[in-house]
């Protein structure tokens, strides 16, 4: 059986590893990117460029998707001249944005009055996860629909996960960045604690690391904490604050409070304002230590606990 071509709009940070991993794994894969310097490294792999996102999906079998928010969902597939009008029917659609569960879910109710199949599969990882096939993929889909993507969704996740239908990856995704971004402010308040107590941060690291309270985020995020601020972001926290918002207005549809998630958001909304927009999301901790005078790139001043005799309350 030929293999099916497959389009791919989206080559960001993380769509363009993805499509290179489908081009290498034999697909014939047709790209469009308003930017010419993203679909150049494709085109040198054996992609094939077309000038806009409508005439990939003329040719497309599988319109493969990754997008930063609703906005841009909507615009490919429902606005004006959207992709849906330009699939064949017995086309399938393949999301890979963390959007809202709302718009995948309107995609896939107009998808199938064309006989358009839609699989919503948000992604966890990074662009290094993105070149070596070990993401982590959430599928929402028709059952059978699952099992005819799985091919293709196999050359790119090391993990995968089928949890129901369609809109249900980007919920599940959404509690993940909802807890990631919400303890990325917490580790900016443990660790400005302890600089302004005088404690050797890297200390701290190693100890929490080894103990109850360290886990995988911690491990990540906390060594580049104590370097001076990246200026490259595998994952943006203009994003992650996009992430926040959609948690906390999914929590207000269904009625389930988010109080901490809510105050976990103002703080991205705060380092937004100041320019931090395109800063890596692990940056909020640094904003957190900052307001309350501790640097965590390099050592605090010691706390004199003989002061009061060296006794804790």
């Amino acid at each position: 059986m030929d293999k099916p071509r497959i389009g791919f709009v989206g080559l960001g940070t993380m769509g363009r590893p993805m499509a290179l991993r489908l081009i290498e794994a034999g697909y014939e894969v047709l790209v469009a990117d308003r930017r010419p310097e993203a679909t150049r490294p494709l085109e040198a792999a054996g992609a094939i460029a077309l000038p806009t996102p409508l005439l990939v999906a003329d040719e497309a079998d599988v319109l493969m998707s990754c997008l930063p928010s609703d906005h841009e969902l909507f615009e490919l597939y429902i606005g004006p001249e959207g992709a849906l009008e330009h699939l064949r029917p017995g086309a399938i659609v393949i999301d890979f944005s963390t959007a809202s569960p709302m718009m995948i879910q309107r995609i896939a109710a107009d998808a199938t009055l064309r006989q358009i199949q839609v699989v919503d599969a948000p992604v966890c990882g990074g662009p290094v996860e993105a070149q070596q096939g070990r993401l982590t993929l959430i599928v929402g889909a028709e059952p059978a629909v699952f099992e005819h993507v799985l091919a293709f969704l196999q050359v790119l996740g090391q993990e995968i996960h089928f949890v129901g239908r369609p809109g249900m990856g980007k919920v599940i995704k959404l509690v993940n960045n909802l807890i990631v971004g919400s303890a990325l402010v917490l580790i900016g308040e443990a660790l400005a604690l302890a600089a302004n107590a005088g404690a050797d941060l890297q200390k701290v690291f190693e100890v929490i690391r080894s103990s109850s309270g360290g886990w995988q985020l911690w491990n990540e995020v906390v060594p580049e904490l104590l370097r001076p601020p990246a200026s490259v972001a595998n994952f943006r926290l203009d994003l992650m604050m996009k992430d926040l918002e959609l948690a906390v207005r999914l929590g207000a549809d269904l009625g389930s409070p988010l109080p901490l998630t809510a105050l976990a958001y103002q703080f991205y909304v705060a380092a937004g304002a100041h320019g931090m927009g395109q800063a890596p999301a692990h940056e909020v901790a640094r904003v957190i230590a900052r307001l309350g005078n501790a640097h965590l790139e390099r050592p605090a001043p010691l706390l004199d606990l003989a002061a009061d005799g060296g006794q804790g309350e």
